[in-house]
């Protein structure tokens, strides 16, 4: 297992409104993120509220019986105030960045060499980085764009990307365009990233915002969602690439 020395697997104070940010809820990318740390045998940090640790790390992603695997020895101290403990958090670090997730129902479940410990597959986590970092403002040419449509019997409108991030993305309301209410859904829309890349996603509105500029329009932030495997790895390359054109800063 890999230990980072000088990083610290202290969790973050959880219900904090603060942490929705780092909120990482799409199954796909939850699974790939788990899949990378047991890859690279990364160690994470299982704790309680009150303050007992203990060292552990991800065994493996059972996505049939929707199970985590975990390495742990049968009759650990640490590990028997754990199994007792109503709250358990998992810290640790893929690349550098803090992952953090609620270890829920936590238990020694039999397997083929005998007892493993294990919880249920976590439905979201929190990947911790500078917001800069992993929302960026795309900088190639052409602009990326997300073709929708208002209605089924409309014909699609393109809308000009401010920036993205895994999870959502901003859209440019030029004076003239439509205009779309909070909560309004655009299934299926095309998110054109270059000539070649074109991705099929799922988008709902979360706000419609002024310009600063007078005059320049509205910016409206959607979740972004309904990638497939193949749409999740083109957008990280994007994403990874904007950031390098960007300085690199995280």
């Amino acid at each position: 297992m890999r230990e980072h020395p000088l990083l610290p697997l202290t969790p973050e104070p959880a219900g904090d409104a603060s942490l929705e940010d780092f909120r990482i809820s799409q199954p796909l990318e939850v699974l790939t993120l788990l899949g990378r740390m047991v890859e690279q045998t990364e160690v994470v940090a299982l704790a309680t509220a009150d303050g007992v640790s203990c060292l552990s790390a991800i065994d493996g992603v059972d996505r049939g019986r929707r199970l985590l695997w975990l390495f742990g020895t049968a009759g650990d101290a640490c590990l028997r105030s754990l199994l007792a403990a109503p709250w358990v958090v998992a810290v640790g670090y893929l690349d550098h960045v803090k992952i953090q997730f609620r270890v829920q129902n936590l238990q020694w479940l039999p397997g083929a060499e005998g007892s493993r410990l294990a919880c249920l597959l976590p439905l979201e986590l929190y990947r911790f980085q500078r917001r800069s970092y992993f929302r960026v403002r795309p900088a190639t040419h052409p602009v990326p764009v997300v073709r929708a449509r208002t209605g089924r019997a409309d014909s699609p409108i393109e809308l000009e990307v401010i920036d993205i991030s895994m999870t959502g993305v901003g859209l440019l309301l030029r004076p003239g365009s439509p205009r779309f209410p909070v909560g309004a859904r655009l299934p299926r829309a095309t998110l054109v990233l270059g000539p070649a890349t074109r991705l099929g996603v799922d988008l709902k509105v979360m706000h419609v915002t002024p310009r600063r500029e007078p005059g320049q329009g509205h910016h409206m932030g959607c979740t972004l969602d309904g990638l497939d495997e193949d749409g999740l790895l083109a957008l990280q390359h994007f994403i990874s690439q904007a950031h390098l054109r960007q300085g690199g800063s995280s």
